[in-house]
């Protein structure tokens, strides 16, 4: 199976537990994690109030429909059939219209059709980034907004070095390439990453014709209880860019 497969298969058997104790709001944006900044700390999204808003992987969509209860006109895409089914569920119980589809970010695209296109904590997952900042131009209107989060590679690198005791290819900051894990050690499924250093997204970002109106780097603020959570407020745990669709 390819990376796609994969996490589909395994967020398909993970979303069950993975929701119940996720413990997401559906009335604020956060970056992937509560216990980080969150967008009424940055303000990158701004109001939305009338505007079409795509989410790429937003798999149980706190942010598409925390978005959607502020005006926006909604489509909120995961690769798992079951991470939908629960956003279905939650956009019901908060009482909102979202438009969900199931499918790989590589293959959802539009002909400028959104003001401000979404994805928190996902891009991680996928090994074709060129092709998804390519739909995500194409998708984007003159002008509009991408904002976007994932892992920052400067705490992978350290914990992969004091934390995990990975190989040591994938203790370097410049690692780039896939890494399996498992959210429990002992789950009969794995979950695959693609790691790149910042640069990388970057000069992904230039090749699309995506400018960067922002960058920040996030640590932990909230529940340090672990080893891991401390490297957390040390180094950057999550990364967020903000971009804009340049006229040509």
């Amino acid at each position: 199976m390819d990376i796609n497969d994969t996490n589909k298969n395994s967020w398909n058997q993970h979303t069950a537990r993975y929701q119940a104790d996720a413990d997401f709001l559906f009335d604020e944006v956060d970056y992937g994690d509560r216990n980080f900044p969150t967008e009424k700390d940055l303000h990158l999204i701004g109001d939305v109030r009338g505007k079409k808003l795509l989410e790429l992987g937003c798999g149980g969509a706190n942010c598409g429909i925390s978005l959607a209860k502020q005006g926006a006109l909604a489509t909120c895409t995961d690769i798992s059939a079951e991470q939908i089914s629960f956003a279905k569920e939650s956009a019901k119980r908060e009482n909102v219209d979202v438009t969900f589809i199931v499918s790989p970010m590589e293959k959802v695209v539009y002909d400028n059709e959104f003001d401000v296109v979404i994805s928190m904590a996902a891009l991680m997952y996928i090994e074709d980034i060129d092709t998804v900042f390519h739909n995500v131009s194409a998708s984007l209107k003159e002008n509009g907004t991408f904002v976007f989060s994932l892992s920052d590679p400067t705490f992978t690198a350290m914990a992969a070095t004091y934390l995990w005791n990975d190989p040591p290819i994938r203790q370097s900051y410049f690692y780039s390439g896939p890494e399996k894990w498992k959210w429990e050690d002992d789950d009969d499924f794995e979950f695959i990453t693609y790691r790149r250093p910042i640069y990388e997204y970057i000069n992904f970002l230039i090749k699309h014709n995506l400018s960067i109106a922002a960058f920040h780097q996030l640590k932990r603020e909230k529940e340090i209880v672990s080893e891991e959570d401390i490297l957390e407020t040390i180094f950057p745990r999550m990364m967020v860019f903000k971009a804009t669709k340049s006229s040509r």
